[in-house]
């Protein structure tokens, strides 16, 4: 499946009540997990591509481009 461009995979576990959830990021997986329910699975994943996307933009900012908005004359 994916979630913005991201890839993660669901699984259901032996058990009727254990979904298993990963993503894949830059080849790897970089968050796993297990929940109840599907539904919880998805969201779970989703979350977890949501927060890897949301540090990398942090990371792209430059200490340069904050302080740019600013004028020195």
């Amino acid at each position: 499946m994916k979630h913005r461009d991201i890839e993660y995979t669901l699984v259901q576990g032996v058990g009727r009540h254990i979904w298993k959830w990963s993503v894949v990021l830059d080849g790897s997986p970089s968050a796993t997990g297990q929940t109840m329910t599907k539904a919880e699975a998805v969201s779970e994943a989703e979350r977890a591509i949501d927060r890897a996307l949301a540090l990398k933009k942090i990371r792209l900012v430059s200490p340069k481009a904050e302080g740019s908005g600013k004028g020195t004359s």
